[in-house]
């Protein structure tokens, strides 16, 4: 399991995943009443100086993402089923990118609409960023994953 390249990228997405999930923000928006910030956990309002905390609006999205991460780590010990792990790396690419999208849509049609005031600044940050370099890591554990297969399939065609 170990000697393959495959699972380090799997690996590696876990550990974002979960980094994602506990801690940062994905964005965050400044307006002429408040500073907010989107994370995991939900929106938080803070003061212009962003020290104070208003108020809190619960919305896991930790959730995704760490089913996000409990899926790559089935993936990653599915490795004895070939054909099947290949099919889960494919849908775990697929999921990954609907998280992302979700994300990014949430920031431009859901977001404005749950700051109070002016927007001033909106940017994203850097647990968004962790989260866009999973995307990458997993597509080229599937690409390993069927280097593999076409590998193993050319061994028992020779049989």
């Amino acid at each position: 399991m170990i000697q393959r390249v495959q699972s380090l990228y799997l690996f590696g997405a876990i550990i974002l995943l979960v980094i994602v999930s506990f801690w940062g923000d994905f964005f965050n928006y400044i307006t002429d009443e408040a500073f907010f910030r989107f994370n995991a956990y939900g929106i938080s309002k803070y003061t212009l100086d962003g020290k104070e905390l208003i108020e809190q609006t619960s919305l896991p999205v930790y959730i995704a993402t760490l089913l996000l991460a409990l899926f790559a780590a089935f993936v990653l010990f599915s490795y004895k089923k070939l054909n099947k792990q290949f099919a889960y790396s494919k849908l775990l690419w697929g999921l990954y990118l609907l998280v992302l999208i979700g994300i990014v849509a949430w920031n431009y049609f859901i977001a404005p609409g749950q700051v109070t005031g002016k927007v001033i600044q909106n940017n994203y940050s850097h647990s968004f960023y962790l989260l866009v370099i999973g995307l990458p890591l997993t597509h080229l554990a599937h690409m390993g994953i069927r280097k593999d297969k076409k590998t193993i399939d050319s061994l028992n065609r020779l049989r």
